[in-house]
């Protein structure tokens, strides 16, 4: 029922802006529908892809606001999920809960667009170039990123949010997309965290696979080369997808391009360490590299007001 209702809200919208002149017409699209939910004032967003005129459907979370307080600017946080070729096309829309509270707790606000090609925005698949046998990874990242450009320059524009104090996060194809988006030093993003970032793996259904990794290799370097964003990333022991050795060599040719990266190889972590992003005892894994990188990279204000539940839940011994 309620994707029902968010798809006659959509059709609505767009009869709605028809007939207005294009440039009303685009601008009238963006922009949240329906009310604020109770979960961290939950919110559904049409923001601008990097092809004009095809929208990107979003979740928006926020903190909420003190009582009788003028609401203060925000930096933001944009998490971009990662890609299954066999759920693409029905795969809901991106929350990740706890890692979106997370970012929450700390005072962020948080929107994840769901990519072109990908559930409710729909479309081809544009950020696949090439095939497993002759990717482009290079190219794959820098369309991806089209997208995350587009809604960061978007939402920088709101007055809930602080301009060039936005963290851009991904996961998987989204942490490689990140990568690609810190190339070009967007003037609005401060930093960059890659949580299992790259593409092509499980290459033909194989764990421990990657579709060229070589050139995967030489496309970190090629992103290192201009990208002069402070960037995190992390990867866990036992990640089938992007594993160590390759996590390492894609680090060591961003860095040796030029570029900033501190990378943290984290001990195994459930039966699949690329799903480190997915929970709550997740938090205990890499939250504490996360609140050391934000320490230095976040706006005063966050840090002064920032409480670590990841050092509350270590000192207590909870998950």
């Amino acid at each position: 029922m309620v994707e029902r209702a968010r798809a006659c809200l959509l059709a609505a919208l767009a009869t709605a802006v028809m007939f207005a002149p294009a440039h009303a017409r685009d601008l009238a699209i963006y922009g949240p529908f329906g009310p604020e939910g109770p979960r961290m004032r939950e919110q559904l967003w049409v923001l601008p892809s990097g092809e004009p005129g095809h929208a990107l459907r979003a979740t928006v979370f926020r903190p909420d606001d003190a009582p009788g307080a003028k609401p203060a600017p925000r930096p933001l946080v944009v998490i971009n999920h990662g890609t299954s070729a066999a759920t693409r096309l029905s795969v809901a829309m991106p929350v990740y809960y706890w890692l979106s509270k997370w970012f929450v707790d700390r005072g962020y606000v948080v929107a994840l667009p769901q990519r072109r090609g990908h559930g409710a925005t729909g479309g081809p698949l544009v950020e696949a170039v090439g095939n497993c046998a002759d990717p482009d990874h290079a190219r794959s990242g820098a369309i991806a990123a089209d997208d995350i450009e587009a809604a960061v320059d978007f939402l920088s524009q709101k007055p809930f949010v602080a301009p060039r104090e936005t963290i851009v996060v991904g996961i998987s194809t989204g942490g490689w997309a990140a990568l690609a988006l810190a190339a070009r030093n967007p003037e609005n993003v401060a930093g960059v965290i890659n949580i299992a970032g790259g593409r092509g793996g499980h290459a033909g259904g194989s764990r421990n696979a990657v579709c060229a990794e070589s050139r995967l290799i030489e496309a970190a370097a090629a992103y290192g080369s201009t990208a002069r964003v402070p960037s995190l990333w992390l990867y866990a022991e036992n990640d089938s997808y992007f594993g160590p050795k390759l996590a390492t060599a894609m680090v060591e040719a961003w860095r040796g391009a030029g570029a900033e990266a501190e990378l943290h190889i984290v001990p195994p972590y459930g039966a699949e360490g690329h799903d480190i992003a997915n929970d709550r005892a997740g938090w205990n894994v890499w939250g504490a590299f996360a609140d050391g990188f934000l320490g230095t990279h976040r706006p005063p204000q966050i840090a002064a007001g920032a409480v670590s539940e990841v050092a509350t839940a270590a000192e207590t011994g909870s998950e």
